[in-house]
């Protein structure tokens, strides 16, 4: 399996402020032949208080750049997991400048999600009603001039359209780039602002994007029910989301994430609980899912096939000149 979304830079980085790698190398343990091969390894920024409380005191500090932070995650993760395909993103550029992209490049970066929950000088996500501004079109430009594939999942609604209308308008221009929901679900079926309309969708597959379904039982069971379901169902509830996208945009267009939050139970134990899967076991988990309705092809394409397919290109690509 190849796990769209997992903060896994984030753990790196809070590990290496703690000066403490057991959680680590615990969690590397998932990431074996009959698990976990690859994972798009996310390094997020939120608002400082939160990631004061979250993540860590001193984890974002104005003295330390977000290229420090992320050359120091990147180097642990690659140490830890010298055997896994590991693709390094940022969630959140609210703390960057978009002349930063071209070092982050160069240090590895290749997926971008500019917003988080919160506004910020390129977008917005759910807590506010912004689109995206002129800076974030700067921000789109350098991603697809460098390589860099745009990820929409925490965009509000309008910043998505807007985002996808600028896209469309560059991909009529010439410019080829990938784009990529890493994290999100269906809407119709969980009603939360993350989720995904069905003309969102379809928006993403119009660019020949990827969904990544992920498996969070707050964003596949809706509210009112999600801490009265049994595991069976929720784990089939996943499915559906599953079943719901590949029935809308096809097979291709598909992937699993998992967001797994486990690590900050520490600041709130429902983190501990939200993941419907158990880590160690996702793959075969999904896999016995997937197997009641698709052939052993549409699996592997759904589980690893799709995104690897984006990990070759992105790890391939050549900057323009500039």
């Amino acid at each position: 399996m190849f796990d769209l979304h997992y903060d896994l830079l984030s753990v790196c980085y809070v590990c290496y402020l703690k000066n403490d790698y057991s959680y680590l190398e615990e969690w590397c343990k998932n990431y074996r032949d009959d698990n976990v091969l690859g994972v798009v390894c996310n390094l997020y920024f939120m608002s400082r208080e939160e990631m004061s409380e979250e993540l860590h005191p001193d984890y974002y500090r104005e003295n330390v750049s977000v290229l420090e932070m992320f050359q120091i995650s990147t180097e642990i993760a690659k140490k830890y997991l010298p055997n896994t395909e590991l693709l390094f993103s940022i969630e959140g550029c609210d703390y960057l400048e978009v002349e930063d992209l071209d070092d982050l490049y160069e240090a590895g970066l290749r997926n971008i999600l500019p917003v988080w929950n919160c506004k910020n000088k390129y977008a917005s996500g759910g807590r506010s009603d912004d689109g995206l501004t002129d800076m974030g079109r700067r921000l789109l430009d350098k991603a697809i001039s460098l390589g860099i594939s745009i990820d929409l999942s925490h965009t509000n609604e309008k910043s998505f359209y807007d985002i996808i209308q600028y896209l469309k308008e560059k991909k009529k221009l010439g410019y080829n780039f990938l784009v990529m929901a890493s994290h999100s679900n269906v809407r119709s079926l969980c009603n939360r602002d993350r989720n995904l309309s069905d003309e969102e969708i379809l928006k993403i597959k119009d660019l020949d994007g990827l969904i990544g379904v992920f498996s969070n039982r707050n964003f596949v069971v809706p509210m009112e029910i999600k801490d009265v379901v049994e595991q069976e169902e929720k784990e089939e509830r996943y499915f559906d989301h599953i079943r719901h996208v590949v029935n809308l945009v096809g097979i291709l267009h598909v992937g699993i994430s998992t967001d797994d939050m486990d690590f900050c139970k520490n600041a709130d134990p429902e983190y501990g609980e939200v993941s419907i899967f158990p880590y160690p076991a996702v793959a075969s988990r999904v896999r016995s899912l997937l197997e009641q309705e698709y052939s052993s092809c549409d699996v592997y394409q759904i589980m690893y096939g799709n995104m690897k397919e984006r990990y070759d290109i992105l790890n391939k690509k050549k900057r323009k000149e500039r």
